[in-house]
C-alpha cells in the first residue's frame, strides 16, 4: 500500500509541474488579466492564512477529517493556485511598478503559507491515519 501511495503521490506532483510548465509556455497576454491579479493576489495571501489556521487546528478539532478533506481539496488549493495565477499573468511585468512588485510579494506569501498548511495536513494524516483508511469519515 505504501508504493502505492508514493505513486500517486510522484504522480500527482509530475501533474501539477507539467501544467505550470505548459503555463509558462504558453504566449504572454499583455496586460490583459491585470483587472485580475489584485484580487488573486489577495485570495492567495488570505487563504494561505485560512489554510494554515485550518491545519493547525486539525489536532484540536473534534472532527478533524472532515476538516482534512476541506483542507486539502479546497484552501490549499485556494492559495497555491490564485498565486501561480497571480505569477503567472506578471511574468515579464515584475518590478515595473511597485504595486506589481506587492501583489507579486502576496501572492509568494500565499504559495509559502499554503504549501506549510500541506506539509502541516500530511503530519497529521500520516500521524493520526492507519494507511489505507478512507479520509473525511
Amino acid at each position: 500500500m505504501t508504493i502505492q501511495l508514493a505513486v500517486q503521490l510522484i504522480l500527482s506532483a509530475l501533474i501539477v509541474l507539467g501544467v505550470i510548465v505548459y503555463m509558462w509556455r504558453m504566449p504572454q497576454a499583455g496586460e490583459r488579466f491585470f483587472g485580475w491579479a489584485p484580487w488573486l493576489a489577495l485570495g492567495s495571501a488570505w487563504g494561505g492564512v485560512l489554510a494554515v489556521t485550518v491545519a493547525a487546528l486539525l489536532w484540536v478539532l473534534p472532527w478533524p477529517d472532515r476538516w482534512v478533506s476541506v483542507s486539502f481539496l479546497v484552501l490549499d488549493p485556494l492559495a497555491i493556485g490564485t498565486g501561480v495565477l497571480v505569477l503567472w499573468i506578471y511574468r515579464g511585468h515584475a518590478g515595473k511598478l511597485p504595486t506589481i512588485t506587492a501583489q507579486i510579494l502576496q501572492s509568494r506569501v500565499g504559495i509559502t503559507l499554503g504549501l506549510t498548511a500541506v506539509v502541516i495536513g500530511y503530519i497529521y494524516v500520516m500521524t493520526h491515519k492507519q494507511i489505507g483508511s478512507p479520509v473525511g469519515v
